[in-house]
């Protein structure tokens, strides 16, 4: 079975672990990766916005019911992946008992013969019966030759020298213009990270928080570059893109942006998602389709 990598793993703790388990290592791997005690280190700030992610959902009664769950999903279609066949075996079929052999007697004995045995005999006379009536009927050629299954067609994939709106693409990482900027009277912030993908991406933040899902942001991001999202208002989102290079489109995982009043002030969420799927990278991708982006 494959292991599935959690947020467990991530803040380095048992899936049982307790609350306050959980607080201790991520208060323990925050002093040692936070960017104030590694300036300038880019590969301490991606791993402190893994931990804050892990801990986000880990410490979130209800978002770690949910993690649970989707792991144990994840290891479930891993097992049976891997499971082995134990098909229990075929057990052979009885072979019908054959009539009795004709005795060499008399006309009248072989009469009183099949009059004993004239189940066995009627049961034979039948299928032989229907042996030779039952003639499948050949029908008339068709007009031209049939395919049940028509391969698919797949145009190829072409990139449009403008935005889906018709405006001219950004020439560096920002909002695409001709969309309105929606749920910007919030605090907390989104950074998508586009750094480790050799191609550029159209980017849309959706909100999940009304009847259907809705596109609040949209933008683009080159290759190996990033955005940051400000002002955004609380509430659940989740990130959709569309990798401008090959058409392919993707979906994040939810998740929550905060405002918590505090005494001191209100601490709002401030996250980091990488879009490059990097092996214990911190957002799981989905594929999407035309009619979800």
């Amino acid at each position: 079975m494959v292991k599935i990598h959690t947020h467990y793993d991530n803040l380095k703790v048992a899936r049982n672990a307790p609350p306050e388990v959980i607080r201790a290592a991520y208060k323990t791997l925050s002093q040692k990766f936070h960017p104030d005690r590694n300036p300038g280190n880019a590969e301490a700030a991606r791993i402190m916005a893994i931990i804050n992610t892990s801990y986000e959902v880990l410490s979130g009664p209800d978002k770690r019911q949910e993690h649970d769950l989707w792991v144990a999903q994840q290891e479930r279609a891993s097992a049976q992946t891997t499971k082995p066949n134990n098909q229990p075996k075929q057990t052979p079929r009885q072979v019908p008992t054959q009539p009795p052999p004709l005795p060499k007697a008399s006309a009248g004995g072989v009469i009183a013969h099949v009059l004993r045995n004239w189940r066995l005999y009627g049961i034979a006379t039948y299928f032989v019966w229907i042996w030779a009536t039952d003639k499948p009927s050949t029908p008339p050629p068709g007009p031209k030759p049939y395919q049940a299954n028509p391969a698919p067609v797949h145009p190829e994939y072409v990139r449009l020298s403008t935005a889906p709106n018709g405006q001219p693409w950004p020439v560096s990482a920002g909002y695409v213009g001709g969309y309105k900027r929606l749920y910007a009277d919030g605090l907390s912030t989104v950074t998508v990270d586009n750094s480790r993908n050799d191609a550029d991406v159209f980017v849309k933040l959706v909100s999940l928080d009304g009847a259907q899902a809705y596109p609040v942001r949209q933008f683009f991001i080159p290759a190996f570059g990033s955005f940051t999202l400000n002002k955004i208002t609380a509430g659940s989102y989740d990130i959709r893109y569309r990798d401008l290079g090959n058409g392919g489109l993707s979906r994040s995982e939810a998740f929550n942006l905060e405002e918590i009043q505090t005494y001191d002030g209100v601490q709002y969420s401030n996250i980091t998602m990488t879009l490059y799927k990097v092996q214990n990278g911190n957002m799981q991708t989905y594929s999407l389709s035309e009619a979800e982006f």
